[in-house]
């Protein structure tokens, strides 16, 4: 059986990386994104079965990106949410504007994909849900103050293992995948300051930022067979950060 992977945010960073190892496993994978053409294009110039969803979660209901790939693949057996984005100023200076955009995009829209795409896997039988979470899901924060962020990434360890207990003994496992300091594009402000960067570094017991490929090779084993007795769970790939 061919099985389909539903991507958000797998036009670059973690997202791609995840889309690429899933690609490289055979998974069929639909990349949402407002913009998704230049990362299928390049996956499919390799011979990769990727197909573009183009959506703006922030503006469009997150359905139809299940919608979507029910429509191109006729199925969805594994949901990942990477898309995100990010408000580093103080508490003080965040506007509730700031503050509810940042959690609607990760949290609200996570839901939403879950319960639209939860259906289609316990009709198939096995589903793998990975949401994306954080360092900060646990030490609340980094040098930058990021208040919505960490607590959007907070609160997707209880949805995780909320919908862990519910969707288990229906063939679907739910896990976060919390990565450590990520050198991307999205935590540029971060690693290109040196006065952020080596701080951080000297705390990472293996002495460097994670690049994209080191997220997803975790994360391609949570949606895998693999994986079937590992549910609800936040596994963090850090470089040891949080050891500290």
């Amino acid at each position: 059986m061919e099985r389909v992977a539903l991507i958000t945010g797998g036009s670059r960073g973690i997202g791609n990386a995840l889309a690429e190892a899933l690609l490289h496993k055979g998974f069929r994978v639909g990349i949402v994104s407002r913009n998704p053409e230049n990362a299928v294009e390049a996956f499919r110039a390799e011979g990769l079965p990727a197909f573009g969803v183009p959506l703006d979660l922030e503006r469009d209901p997150p359905q139809q990106a299940i919608e979507q790939v029910l429509a191109q693949a006729g199925g969805v057996h594994v949901l990942i949410h990477a898309a995100g984005i990010n408000v580093r100023k103080p508490s003080l200076e965040m506007s509730f504007e700031e503050w509810r955009r940042v959690l609607y995009l990760h949290l609200d829209v996570a839901f939403l994909l879950a319960q639209a795409a939860a259906p289609h896997m316990i009709e198939a039988g096995w589903g793998r849900i990975l949401f994306i979470g954080s360092v900060t899901t646990f030490s609340g924060g980094g040098p930058i103050p990021i208040s919505a962020y960490a607590t959007a990434k907070t609160g997707l360890l209880g949805l995780t293992r909320v919908l862990a207990k519910e969707w288990g003994a229906r063939g679907i496992r739910v896990n976060l995948l919390c990565p450590g300091y990520v050198q991307t594009d999205f935590t540029a402000a971060v690693w290109s300051n040196p006065a952020l960067y080596n701080p951080i570094t000297a705390r990472i017991p293996l002495g460097r930022w994670a690049l994209p490929e080191d997220i997803a090779r975790v994360g391609c084993f949570l949606c895998s067979d693999e994986s079937d007795y590992l549910t609800g769970q936040a596994v963090v790939v850090d470089g040891g950060f949080l050891a500290y």
